[in-house]
């Protein structure tokens, strides 16, 4: 059985633009990763969303993915999401860096 997971993402593009949030519906069955709702939304529902992308990800390694889980800073490669989760909120870690929607320039947590 699948659920939705209402995922609230922070939208910006870039320095001196307006921030704003943008709501998606996502599938779920039992819990995935944030990093896997994210692919959700990039390949089904908004190509546009920027967010850190490799194959090599979901390792919990790098930090790239580095992202503010309902204002807890965690790698949405690693991060598990439950289908009760309901709604989750999704920000960059630090806002003062970012380059485009979850995206932070590096070092800047």
């Amino acid at each position: 059985m699948h659920s939705t997971v209402k995922v609230v993402c922070y939208r910006s593009d870039g320095p001196g633009t307006p921030e704003r949030f943008q709501e998606y519906q996502v599938p779920v069955e039992k819990e995935t990763s944030l990093y896997n709702l994210l692919m959700f939304i990039s390949e089904n529902l908004d190509p546009t969303l920027a967010f850190f992308k490799h194959a090599a990800c979901k390792q919990g390694l790098c930090s790239r993915c580095a992202v503010k889980l309902n204002g807890k800073v965690c790698l949405a490669c690693t991060e598990p999401v439950s289908a009760q989760a309901g709604s989750v909120t999704v920000e960059p870690i630090n806002r003062n860096r970012v380059l485009r929607d979850l995206m932070c320039v590096s070092g800047g947590a």
